[in-house]
């Protein structure tokens, strides 16, 4: 663990020393003053934020995971027992960076009178929002070159691509008799969205905790999927 929280802070100090780092910085301002322009609910904030602030997650982890892909860094890969710890250090500084710019955002609108919130139920937001950053953390992973073998990543992306399309296009699929598609994209998508739309009804029974706990073992299959693909691929002469 140790070792973990060395690395994820070498990538989050080198990532801030880079322009690169303005990045998140940027768009979770935009996002702050965008999305809050004409003030925000908790039901609202917990879905247009919990999506935004997970965008930003994994906008985070495809920055730090593009540093590690870079030669200096490979040194330190080697002198680790597993380079699953690499993997580990990326999804530790996405969500320290994710936490502080949320609560940023989250502060911010509540001093400008732009958000309100009722406690303690707005504490449930709290691992509302976690199961959906640590997925977005972790599915950064296979999205990155850093994991990437014979150009897996790309089909990563077109994958995800297809399954938002498809969840966008779900009234023009079933005109066309892709029932059955939009089956299979709606129970695949059925954890998050289950998830976020309990979240905001303030609705926390048997459907919520069981999304809550498929939204984590998505991040867990797609963390563990990365380790596979990372562990055994050739640094030195890269695709």
């Amino acid at each position: 663990m140790n070792r973990v929280t060395v690395l994820s802070g070498v990538l989050v100090r080198d990532l801030f020393r880079s322009l690169a780092g303005i990045v998140p910085l940027a768009v979770a301002l935009a996002f702050g003053l965008i999305a809050f322009e004409y003030g925000m609910d908790q039901a609202q904030f917990v879905t247009v934020a919990g999506v935004g602030t997970g965008g930003l997650g994994l906008l985070t982890a495809l920055l730090l995971a593009s540093r590690a892909n870079r030669g200096w860094f490979y040194p330190l890969i080697a002198r680790l027992k597993h380079r699953s710890e690499v993997l580990a250090a990326l999804v530790l500084g996405g969500l320290a960076i994710t936490t502080l710019l949320a609560g940023l955002i989250t502060a911010g609108n509540l001093a400008a009178g732009r958000l309100s919130l009722d406690f303690p139920s707005a504490l449930w937001i709290l691992p509302t929002w976690l199961a959906a950053w640590l997925l977005g953390l972790c599915l950064a992973l296979p999205l990155s070159g850093l994991t990437s073998q014979g150009g897996s990543h790309l089909a990563s992306w077109v994958l995800l691509s297809a399954l938002l399309v498809a969840q966008d296009q779900k009234a023009a699929l079933q005109i066309h008799g892709l029932d059955l598609l939009v089956r299979v994209v709606g129970t695949v998508l059925w954890p998050i969205s289950t998830l976020l739309a309990k979240a905001s009804a303030g609705i926390h029974d048997r459907d919520y905790f069981l999304a809550l706990g498929l939204t984590l073992a998505y991040a867990a299959v797609l963390f563990v999927l990365a380790v596979q693909s990372f562990e055994d691929k050739d640094l030195l002469w890269p695709e």
